[in-house]
């Protein structure tokens, strides 16, 4: 009889844990169906913003077409480029769109916001919506207008390799030679970033700084941040009259490590 009994507590301890482990399972398996559903969605919200603030390129006529020929590099370039966005139809989803930033021949093609902290925006959409992609956006205490020595973007390293995941790639010089120019856009004016700088560095480092307060600790800075850089880029000359823009993601060389991309603001073409 005692024998009987411990087997039935022992099945019943059996039956208890096999269900543990299934229910346990079964909320494992729905918490990543519900994140990855999450992450696709913020997918599909961006794609959809990107294709409704483009500016649509009109139908070639005829006589444009038999003159193509005498068009120059410079100019065919500027006709084809996909990278002109009305940032006024993207503020109407959200006003505090501020700018856009595309990257040819990457993931990044994103609306930049900035909001009344650095914290919203890790986990909200562009349109406001919850959503742990987040949303690019400059640091709170930056000019809107880019106005700043240095604007500072932040966006998530995410697993699936969207938002600023591709940052990291700048430690290959081979990347960089790829990508040395984004497109930005802030109001009615389309710029070109001109990269010139990426590294590992610390989320309290220099490269955080905004403004330098004079031309010389302005120049200074500049050496600075470009000595460090994992790529060498293209001559170019960078002066204190320069706009700079720093890209910043998480990276995981250490703790509280973050990959940081530099680029001068330049009009384009």
């Amino acid at each position: 009889m005692k024998r009987t009994t411990k087997r039935k507590i022992a099945r019943a301890a059996a039956v208890c844990l096999v269900l543990t482990g299934l229910v346990t399972a079964a909320c494992f398996g729905w918490k990543a169906f519900s994140t990855q559903q999450e992450y696709e969605a913020g997918d599909e919200t961006y794609k959809e913003l990107a294709e409704l603030v483009r500016v649509k390129e009109p139908d070639e006529s005829p006589a444009s077409s038999e003159n193509e020929a005498e068009n120059t590099e410079e100019e065919i370039l500027s006709i084809n480029s996909d990278s002109i966005v009305n940032l006024e139809v993207a503020q109407e989803v959200n006003g505090d769109i501020v700018a856009w930033i595309h990257s040819p021949d990457t993931v990044i093609d994103y609306p930049v916001c900035q909001g009344e902290d650095n914290v919203y925006y890790l986990s909200h959409l562009a349109d406001g919506t919850y959503n742990r992609n987040g949303c690019l956006f400059i640091d709170c205490e930056n000019a809107e207008d880019f106005s700043d020595d240095n604007t500072i973007i932040y966006g998530h390293h995410m697993a699936s390799g969207k938002m600023f995941a591709t940052l990291i790639k700048y430690a290959d010089q081979g990347y960089y030679e790829d990508h040395p120019v984004m497109n930005l856009t802030v109001g009615d004016q389309q710029y070109q970033l001109e990269i010139f700088s990426g590294y590992v560095t610390t989320a309290d480092s220099s490269a955080y700084r905004i403004n330098c307060g004079s031309k010389h600790d302005f120049s200074e800075w500049l050496r600075e941040i470009c000595g460090k850089s994992d790529f060498v880029a293209k001559e170019m000359a960078i002066h204190t009259s320069d706009r700079i823009v720093t890209l910043s993601t998480c990276a995981y060389d250490f703790e509280d490590a973050r990959y940081v991309v530099h680029g001068r603001i330049h009009m384009g073409n």
